[in-house]
């Protein structure tokens, strides 16, 4: 379901707590990437 969003959305943004982003996120951010879609992040500590 997420990756569907992910091919609708313009961009996504990480909220990156604790500085921890687990393998299910990091698949996410992977293919955003892969579908040229913009990734940005707020680290919140």
């Amino acid at each position: 379901m997420n990756k569907r969003k992910i091919d609708l959305a313009d961009e996504i943004f990480v909220i990156n707590a604790d500085s921890y982003i687990g393998a299910s996120t990091r698949s996410e951010i992977d293919y955003a990437v892969s579908a040229n879609k913009s990734v940005n992040y707020l680290v919140a500590v």
